[in-house]
């Protein structure tokens, strides 16, 4: 075999990996940034910096509740509101929902969250969580479902989708998340030097969570009767359906997971 041949072997052997390279990687580089795409897609359509809200308002402190200095509290409400950041939650929840969620799963999330019912759903869960609102729920609470409960068949769908959403355990890792988060961040500003060492996080908030969770049932079938009351039996049951998908509950683990680890 001459030389001439023996490079036109190594050219084209060398021309076929490139080119078999190229196809095998390029196809994972494009469903990566598609699927980047969808994430981002996702996070405004369910619209879940709502959660940061709940955190930064949860987290942040109110001078009538507190008996501090004045600037302990601002310099504590500004930490708070720089370490969670809009571009910094974003990032973490998108983060942690590509390791939870297919391409697939994404794609029947996004379908979810731009039909009717989904809609619908989403802009009740908006009104019931929106902090301006917190006086009139506590008002429905204590004048209509103290008072008069709703039928039981309607009582059991609304437990039914509260254990089907994870709704307790993701309240109470919210909350117990925020408290021991707050808390950290108080003693940051203001250490106490008492001589004991601070508690791991893990450990604080295995603590908080076991005292939050024991009213969190309750608390969580009164908001979720609170919220869906624009929802027919029907609805619900449409609503039910979809969040026994494999999708959705991989959406609220990843939820879960991604809280813990921003707080």
């Amino acid at each position: 075999m001459d030389a001439r041949s023996l490079w036109s072997i190594r050219y084209h052997g060398i021309r076929y990996y490139l080119t078999l390279f190229f196809f095998l990687i390029c196809p994972l580089q494009l469903q990566a940034a598609d699927k980047g795409l969808l994430l981002t897609e996702l996070y405004e359509n369910a619209r879940l910096e709502r959660q940061l809200g709940w955190i930064l308002n949860s987290m942040t402190l109110d001078q009538r509740n507190y008996q501090l200095p004045d600037k302990v509290i601002d310099t504590v409400n500004l930490v708070v509101k720089v370490r969670y950041s809009p571009k910094l939650f974003k990032t973490s929840m998108e983060a942690t929902l590509d390791e939870a969620l297919s391409i697939g799963e994404l794609l029947k999330l996004i379908d979810w969250f731009n039909s009717n019912l989904g809609q619908k759903v989403l802009r009740l869960e908006m009104e019931a969580n929106d902090p301006r609102n917190a006086l009139r729920m506590q008002a429905y609470i204590e004048e209509k479902l103290t008072r008069e409960l709703p039928r039981t068949s309607r009582i059991r769908l609304i437990e039914e989708l509260m254990e089907t959403l994870n709704a307790v355990e993701l309240g109470t890792e919210l909350a117990a998340s925020a408290s021991v988060g707050a808390r950290r961040i108080l003693h940051e500003v203001m250490p106490v030097n008492d001589g004991r060492p601070l508690r791991p996080p893990q450990i604080q908030k295995a603590r908080e969570k076991s005292a939050i969770r024991k009213g969190m049932n309750d608390h969580m079938r009164s908001a979720f009767l609170y919220t869906y009351r624009g929802l027919s039996d029907k609805e619900i049951r449409a609503y039910l359906d979809f969040a026994r998908s494999t999708a959705m509950q991989n959406f609220q683990r990843g939820q879960i997971q991604a809280i813990a680890r921003i707080l």
